[in-house]
C-alpha cells in the first residue's frame, strides 16, 4: 500500500524539521529573519546561502506540511482509524508551525514572561507529537508485534522520555529569554525543579529501554531507532549542558542531535509499547 512509504517519509522529514529547528537554535540562528513569518522567498534563499538554518527549518517545515497534507488526503481514502490519526498528525504539525511563529515573538521580545516560558516547551510537545502520530500511523499499517512481557519497559521509556524531552526544552527556552548561562550542579545537588525532573526523567527514560532492548531486541527500525537514541543521549545532553553554560543563546549543534534523538527514543519506546500489548 502506497500510504505506509509515505508515511514514514512524512515521519522522517518531521524529525527533520525538528533537527533543523534545534540545531538553529543550537547555532544561535533562530532570531536570523527577525520576527517575520514565513518571510520572503528570495530573503529565505538568501539568507540560506549565507549559511544560516532557520530558512533551512521553514523549508522543511513546508515539505513537511505537504508530506502530511498527502498522508491525510490518502488515509482519508482508506478510512478508518487512519483518518483519525492523519487528521490529528496535520493538526499537530500546524500547531508547531504555529508556536514556532510565537518562539520567534518571545525572540523579539513580543511575548512578555510568565507567558514566554511556556512557548519553548508547548513547541516541542507539539513538534514531538507531530512525529509521534506518525510513527502511529506508519506502525498501524504494518502487523509485526512483539513481546507482550515488555510493554511495561517501553511504556515507561516513552513516558518519562516524553517528561525529559518537555522539561529540556523548558530549561532551555527559559535560559534564551533571561539570557542567563546553566548553572546547576550534580553534587552538591542543585534544587531546581526543572532540573531535577528533566535528570530523573532521562535516567528514568533510558533505564527502561536498556531493560526492554536488553530483553527483546530485533533488528526492526523501531528497535534501532531506540537503540541510537539511548547511546547518543547521554553524550549530546552532557555537551549541551556545557554549552548552554557558556552560552544560553547558542549552546552549540549538540542541541541538534540531543533534541531530535530524544524525540526518536519517545516515537520509537512508544510504537514498541503499542506492538507489544
Amino acid at each position: 500500500m502506497y500510504i505506509r512509504p509515505l508515511a514514514k517519509a512524512a515521519f522522517f522529514s518531521a524529525v527533520a524539521t525538528s533537527f533543523t529547528g534545534a540545531l538553529t537554535a543550537g547555532l544561535g540562528q533562530g532570531f536570523d529573519l527577525g520576527t517575520q513569518w514565513p518571510g520572503n522567498a528570495v530573503a529565505l534563499v538568501l539568507k540560506a546561502v549565507e549559511g544560516s538554518f532557520e530558512p533551512v527549518h521553514r523549508f522543511f517545515t513546508v515539505a513537511a506540511g505537504v508530506l502530511y497534507l498527502l498522508v491525510f488526503l490518502a488515509a482519508w481514502r482508506v478510512g478508518g482509524r487512519l483518518r483519525l490519526v492523519a487528521a490529528l498528525a496535520l493538526a499537530s504539525l500546524a500547531a508547531t508551525a504555529l508556536t514556532g511563529r510565537v518562539v520567534l515573538l518571545v525572540l523579539g521580545g513580543e511575548v512578555p514572561p510568565p507567558i514566554s516560558y511556556a512557548v519553548y516547551p508547548l513547541n516541542n510537545f507539539f513538534a514531538l507529537a507531530t512525529a509521534l502520530l506518525m510513527a502511529l500511523l506508519a506502525s498501524l499499517l504494518e502487523p509485526r508485534r512483539y513481546k507482550t512481557r515488555l510493554a511495561f519497559f517501553y511504556r515507561g521509556a516513552a513516558f518519562w522520555g516524553a517528561v525529559a524531552s518537555v522539561s529540556g526544552a523548558y530549561i532551555l527556552g527559559y535560559h534564551k529569554i533571561v539570557k542567563a548561562p546553566l548553572a546547576y550542579s550534580l553534587w552538591p545537588p542543585s534544587w531546581d525543579l526543572a532540573w531535577l525532573i528533566h535528570l530523573a526523567a532521562a535516567l528514568l527514560a533510558v533505564s527502561f529501554s536498556l531493560v526492554a532492548l536488553a530483553s527483546g531486541f530485533s533488528p526492526s527500525l523501531w528497535h534501532i531507532l531506540l537503540a541510537l537514541s539511548i547511546a547518543v543521549q547521554p553524550l549530546t545532553g552532557l555537551l549541551m549542558f556545557y554549552g548552554a553554560s557558556a552560552d544560553p543563546w547558542a549552546p552549540g549543534p549538540q542541541t541538534a542531535f540531543h533534541g531530535a534523538f530524544a524525540h526518536l527514543l519517545v516515537v520509537s519506546a512508544f510504537v514498541l509499547y503499542l506492538k507489544s500489548r
